[in-house]
């Protein structure tokens, strides 16, 4: 098994011997690839005898040469596998994996996927790994599967078949399985791949940012959270309930089985009721690959923000705002680099705002300090310690609560119904939240109640909410409005709190 840049190597050694009869020497190989060093040529050479492609020659000024009897097969990486969430099957083609025979099954047409995801750990198969799989439609019960699922969404999960539907298992004991009545079945993982350069030494785009970027002193704020305290959210968010727990208290059913929050945000209400059994979700890509982040990796995390707070500046932040627009960060940024770059840009963006455009690219210029806080250990890692017995999916709401049942407790707290012309100034994804989507909530919200689930809402207090909740139990609560240009029309905003018990 050998990278792509292996692969060239391979091939000139193999061009090169047949010309000339010999093989070349590392300085020519260094100066045909275009190496930085006699030293990296060697290394992909020494590679190359390990995976069986070469061998070495004795008594030769030539050490080594293309081992001829032993053949090889190719085979093309086609994209990247989820390995927790399904996420949308997007091929691209032009990589290829090169195996030795014998590595593989002799029989099927065989591709490679690199994984993303944590949700296969208990089986070997890791964040940045790469599997290979033979292509079938069918798969025994265990096996690991590549499965399209929810129109073109794809997953990587055990397969097992059970009355009337499939379960796709999780390898991760923190996380619940998939359960649908159709699955499409592209495939069964042969071969896992680990310890490919490509792999550890490639550097992302956020890396190679921030080791260009110079030390600054403008960050000067130190936590106020220690290391015994409750977990709380760790990101800012426009809307969050934090400030209004207080008022919901008394609302809040006194016992429930499985808590669902399909709206998830900065998930005050979660880190709140810390349930033992939550389902957390939402369909903003980029927060839920965070939360995933801070669940995983946040060590790694913690130490992205360091970096990016001892480096804070006007000119630092809009390159990493920026990265979206240059790299499709959910393809060449891991779940930690994600979350470490959304929770800077929440410390340091205009007013904590979280807001993308109709490309669904961060939109937020700079706020008015560079002092801000940026890392706040404590949080993070207490957020991370919360997380871990949690399911975390990206879906619509629709989706996220499907299997809530009785005595289950399902939190709403979806984008408001807009009042005035400015209400939807903060665009949480590039999709809107329409009125039809209003009253698709309801609808789901009538089906829960139905299923004897205890369900509560918030919303704008306005004609078009009150009358569509008629029947339901209404609440007036008041929030702290803080995003308006004029300082004296911030103050206490009515709010909805609706419920049906």
């Amino acid at each position: 098994m050998i990278t792509k840049r292996q692969k060239q190597t391979l091939d000139f050694l193999t061009t090169y011997s047949k010309k000339h009869g010999f093989a070349p020497s590392l300085e020519e190989i260094k100066g045909h690839l275009k190496l930085s060093s006699v030293s990296t040529a060697h290394h992909h050479v020494k590679k190359l005898e390990e995976a069986g492609l070469i061998y070495k020659e004795i008594n030769q000024p030539r050490a080594v040469a293309p081992k001829k009897a032993l053949g090889s097969v190719h085979v093309p990486i086609l994209g990247t596998i989820a390995a927790g969430l399904p996420i949308e099957a997007v091929e691209r083609h032009g990589e290829m994996l090169v195996l030795s025979q014998g590595e593989i099954p002799n029989a099927g047409k065989h591709y490679a996927l690199k994984v993303a995801g944590s949700s296969m750990i208990d089986d070997g198969i890791f964040d940045g790994d790469i599997v290979v799989i033979r292509e079938q439609q069918s798969a025994e019960d265990g096996q690991t599967v590549v499965a399209i699922i929810d129109d073109n969404q794809a997953t990587l999960k055990k397969i097992y078949k059970e009355k009337g539907r499939f379960r796709l298992q999780p390898a991760n004991q923190n996380l619940l399985p998939f359960f649908r009545t159709e699955v499409e079945i592209r495939g069964v993982v042969v071969k896992i791949i680990r310890e490919l350069e490509s792999v550890h030494t490639h550097e992302s785009e956020l890396t190679k940012l921030l080791k260009r970027m110079p030390l600054t002193a403008n960050v000067k704020r130190e936590t106020n959270s220690s290391p015994d305290e409750k977990a709380t959210p760790f990101l800012q968010w426009v809307g969050g309930k934090r400030g209004m727990i207080s008022q919901y208290e008394q609302f809040l059913p006194k016992k429930f089985n499985s808590y669902y929050e399909p709206f998830l945000g900065g998930g005050a209400m979660f880190f709140h009721l810390q349930p033992q059994k939550a389902i957390l979700a939402d369909n903003n890509t980029e927060l839920i690959r965070a939360y995933e982040g801070i669940r995983d990796n946040p060590e790694e995390v913690i130490r992205l923000l360091k970096e990016l707070r001892s480096k804070h500046s006007k000119e630092l932040y809009p390159l990493v705002r920026n990265l979206d627009r240059e790299i499709d960060i959910f393809q060449k940024l891991n779940s930690a680099e994600i979350a470490a770059r959304m929770i800077y840009l929440n410390q340091t963006c205009f007013n904590g705002i979280y807001r993308v455009n109709q490309k669904g690219q961060f939109n937020v210029p700079i706020g008015s300090s560079l002092n801000r806080l940026i890392c706040d250990e404590h949080t993070i890692r207490s957020a991370s310690a919360v997380l871990k017995n949690v399911a975390i999916k990206e879906v619509d709401f629709e989706m996220a609560v499907n299997d809530a049942g009785t005595n289950d407790f399902v939190y709403l707290d979806p984008p408001y119904y807009p009042i005035s012309v400015y209400s939807d100034f903060t665009r949480y994804t590039k999709e809107k939240f329409h009125k039809e989507d209003q009253i698709r909530l309801k609808e789901k919200i009538d089906h829960l109640d139905k299923k004897g689930c205890k369900v509560m809402l918030s919303n704008s207090d306005c004609e078009f909410i009150r009358d569509l909740y008629k029947g339901y139990k209404i609440q007036q609560v008041f929030s702290g409005r803080t995003l308006n240009s004029k300082k004296d029309q911030r103050g206490k905003v009515a709010e909805l709190l609706i419920t049906n018990y």
